[in-house]
């Protein structure tokens, strides 16, 4: 896909589930990569204990640096686009990946947490686009973000995650309307649930959650690489899979279910 050969790419949350399926292929498309995770995660790359796929394959030089940041904190934000300047390398695109969640009912989870949870889903990307902006708009450069079926179905026991995921829609759709004047391409990608760590993220309280059969989750490589040829093509929507698109469709012909997502015990 040669939209991607040789643009420079900041991915965020680079070292979890959707980040290094982001990596691989971008990698196989012939990006440059600026990878950002966590300090923790961005030490675990270097011990050795996570693999990314396409490194052994000689294409080390495509990734020019790795950035540790807590986008938890403004700070973190600056701090990740202070490093990013010093390099003296221009950006092509930005794709928001990081994000933390957790499952519980609202007043079970103790407030810091679901601010923590807005502060790295939500303002990071405000905070980061309000300081690569003007990089973005030179370059005629494209953003991605990585929202949720969550994003336009509210949905119990994860009240901040998709609180936070509304936001990202809402935050990347206003703000396209104002940035498409200067060629600058705006994607939003909603997954579904996918296989990825996310799942397993910490309960509190003890919510009556009712699991997903496995067939209706689904690849995080496959959300990636939907995201990617939906981005090349030039699509501010993307729904990765049949259960994101049927939910699209849904809340689109059927309002009432973008109001509450149905919960067994909870309706």
């Amino acid at each position: 896909m040669e939209y991607y050969r040789n643009k420079t790419v900041l991915v965020t949350g680079a070292f979890g589930g959707f980040g290094l399926c982001f990596i691989s292929e971008l990698l196989n498309r012939g990006a440059r990569l600026i990878l950002s995770d966590t300090p923790e995660n961005v030490r675990a790359v270097g011990e050795g204990t996570v693999h990314i796929t396409g490194m052994e394959e000689g294409r080390d030089s495509q990734a020019l640096f790795i950035i540790p940041a807590d986008l938890s904190s403004a700070d973190g934000c600056r701090a990740l686009h202070e490093e990013y300047r010093n390099q003296g390398i221009g950006l092509d695109m930005i794709i928001h990946n990081a994000g933390i969640a957790c499952w519980g009912e609202y007043a079970d989870v103790p407030p810091e947490f679901n601010e923590k949870i807005i502060d790295i889903n939500l303002l990071s990307v405000m905070r980061l686009n309000a300081l690569f902006l003007p990089e973005i708009i030179g370059r005629r450069g494209h953003i991605v973000y990585v929202s949720s079926v969550a994003g336009f179905v509210a949905t119990p026991l994860g009240v901040a995650y998709s609180t936070s995921k509304f936001g990202v829609r809402g935050f990347a759709m206003a703000l396209h309307g104002e940035i498409r004047k200067h060629g600058v391409r705006t994607t939003i990608v909603y997954p579904f649930f996918s296989r990825t760590p996310i799942l397993k993220s910490r309960t509190f309280g003890n919510p009556a959650v009712s699991y997903l059969p496995g067939f209706c989750s689904s690849s995080p490589e496959h959300v990636v690489s939907c995201t990617l040829q939906g981005a090349a093509r030039g699509r501010l929507h993307v729904c990765p899979g049949f259960f994101s698109r049927m939910m699209w469709l849904a809340a689109r012909f059927h309002p009432v279910i973008s109001a509450q997502r149905k919960i067994r015990g909870y309706s």
